[in-house]
């Protein structure tokens, strides 16, 4: 086997390592993202209900105004009742009693359906916080887990150095093949049946191709565009 390629072989292994380690760093990387989306999400719900309830309470309390303002006016034109001279002036003061009475009751009755929609909303709202709360305590989980990940391990960056020794043994033209091939995560190397001249995909080599693939030429699948090889022990076999 040519050095380049026995060279190829090495470093396809140490891709491969190399791939289940980052593989794993993306998988806990991606759990945080998902993590904060959720979160995020709950966080806005939460907000939301409780933004509700509040607009509610709002309106409860501008109500209770409204009832406490009717009560002062009904006091105040009971007091002037015996300062009445004359039967229009009395007339007035009486509807104005009449009126401020319905309003208190028609916003007495608005208090009350708002307290029962209210009891409602602080539930929705409570639950929603503690969906909240359960999705930020796994985030910040995820987050301690995704510090970690976010750069490569001890072990992830010994292989890296040894791809790089490695690849000083590859010639340039095979190098460039190989890399490319395995960015695009396709199989960068097909390997040669020296018996039968087939590949695995069932192309079947010339006699001048394998000749080229055993003097150490850089040969391409038609079909992959991955380097051709033949084996060694398989070579001395089919001898």
């Amino acid at each position: 086997m040519i050095p380049s390629v026995a060279a190829l072989l090495e470093l396809q292994v140490i891709d491969q390592q190399r791939l289940k380690l980052r593989k794993g760093r993306e998988a806990c990387l991606s759990k945080s993202d998902k993590a904060k989306a959720a979160w995020a999400a709950a966080d806005e719900s939460a907000r939301t209900a409780q933004a509700e309830v509040d607009r509610h309470g709002a309106l409860v309390r501008q109500y209770t105004a409204d009832v406490q303002r009717c009560e002062a006016t009904m006091a105040e034109l009971r007091g002037k009742q015996p300062e009445a001279k004359t039967n229009k002036d009395y007339m007035d003061i009486i509807n104005g009693i009449e009126q401020a009475k319905l309003e208190k009751v028609k916003r007495e009755g608005s208090i009350k359906d708002l307290n029962a929609r209210i009891a409602t909303l602080q539930e929705r709202a409570d639950q929603a916080n503690a969906k909240a709360a359960e999705l930020k305590a796994q985030l910040d989980a995820a987050a301690s887990g995704s510090e970690a990940a976010a750069q490569p391990s001890a072990e992830e960056a010994a292989l890296e150095a040894q791809y790089n020794a490695r690849r000083a043994d590859v010639e340039p033209a095979f190098l460039e093949v190989y890399e490319r091939l395995a960015r695009a995560g396709k199989p960068p190397l097909v390997r040669v049946d020296p018996r039968t001249r087939a590949t695995p995909q069932g192309a079947v080599l010339s006699h001048n191709q394998i000749e080229q693939i055993r003097t150490g030429k850089l040969v391409v699948d038609r079909g992959s565009n991955a380097i051709l090889y033949l084996d060694d022990a398989e070579r001395s076999a089919a001898k």
